[in-house]
């Protein structure tokens, strides 16, 4: 029960949630081959420039999806109130 995970501390969404669809599996070749042929290609500077760029690039993207699922938690949670007051107001009537 995903109550009991919260409380015991067993709750990660973002480490256990992985995108599996095959455009992702594509999209992570791709860049281990892009970043395999900036390696041989770039300096040693250079090259670590681009990696410096993609895990900046990471980072901003896992604020991003923090985002993300706080608006979608509580959008979520939104929509939960909202059918309670409804059915709330039905049964009133």
């Amino acid at each position: 029960m995903i109550l009991e995970e919260m409380y015991n501390g067993r709750f990660y969404p973002c480490e256990t949630v992985v995108a599996d669809s095959s455009r992702f599996k594509q999209a992570v070749k791709a860049s281990a081959a892009l970043m395999d042929t900036l390696s041989e290609r770039l300096s040693k500077e250079d090259y670590a420039l681009v990696e410096e760029l993609r895990e900046q690039v990471a980072i901003a993207q896992c604020e991003e999806n923090e985002s993300h699922f706080k608006y979608g938690f509580s959008a979520g949670l939104l929509v939960q109130q909202e059918a309670h007051a409804q059915m709330s107001q039905k049964n009133k009537e």
